[in-house]
């Protein structure tokens, strides 16, 4: 395992450093709910958050696993799997499979940020302003990416601090901002219980979109610098939509719930 490859000390060090990103945007996301939330219901959020990434890698294994058998049964198909990885040189067809293929990981990895957050808060007396919804999926998210960050650090110790602030930066931010997006709609649909299936599955698709936008050009990066650009205006973008549904879910309230 990689993990016995390591001294405590270090495993320690290496693991704090993979939860700080999640632990600084917390930190930014608490401030903009103006009733603090229980420190007893962020810890519970954030580590069912961060047990939902096991949960996720299980799924995605096993679609993966699947995928890869295909060129048993496909022998063409086989073709799919390499352009994954440089899908902007591949042709149309397979451009469109690998972009579905990010989506359908990105929606597995959205789903469950929001269950996650879901079970503990749907029943929870703390749960009362529909801004709750945005910042515990945010909670959630943060404790994905914590899970994910740590995965990445131990399997690449010797550039530990370059992956967590890179991820800093990136992924861990881009799961705030798909959660919180997913969030909002969350509100929505207890507020108008009528149509609680349409808002949670539209939050569920542009996050899910959001995420998948985000990987594809992440993977695609070193096809050209333009690309990388693509990919810091799709985080501007996403920082200030974000900000802007924190502002519209403020001046809601559960008080009117039709």
């Amino acid at each position: 395992m990689i993990i016995a490859h390591y001294s405590l000390g270090k495993l320690a060090f290496l693991i704090a450093l993979g939860i700080t990103p999640s632990l600084i945007w917390m930190w930014y996301y608490l401030r903009k709910d103006i009733n603090p939330e229980p420190k007893g219901m962020v810890l519970k959020v954030f580590l069912f958050g961060f047990c939902s990434t096991f949960i996720a890698f299980g799924i995605e294994w096993v679609l993966i696993t699947a995928l890869l058998d295909l060129k048993t049964s496909c022998p063409r198909c086989e073709l799919i799997i390499p352009q994954l990885l440089g899908a902007t040189g591949a042709g149309p067809i397979l451009f469109t499979l690998s972009f579905m293929v990010l989506g359908i990981l990105a929606f597995v990895e959205e789903w469950v940020k929001f269950v996650a957050a879901r079970l503990e808060i749907i029943r929870s007396r703390y749960f009362d302003e529909p801004v709750d919804a945005m910042i515990y999926c945010v909670i959630a998210a943060l404790g994905f990416a914590a899970a994910e960050n740590i995965g990445y650090i131990l399997q690449n110790a010797d550039y530990a601090i370059g992956i967590a602030y890179f991820r800093f930066i990136s992924s861990t931010l881009l799961h705030t901002f798909a959660s919180a997006i997913l969030g909002y709609f969350f509100a929505l649909s207890i507020i108008h219980a009528t149509k609680r299936i349409v808002l949670v599955s539209t939050g569920l698709a542009l996050a899910t979109v959001l995420h998948t936008l985000f990987n594809f050009l992440i993977i695609t990066s070193e096809q050209g610098g333009y690309t990388m650009a693509l990919v810091i205006l799709l985080m501007v973008f996403s920082y200030f939509f974000v900000l802007h549904l924190f502002e519209r879910v403020k001046k809601l309230s559960f008080v009117h719930i039709s």
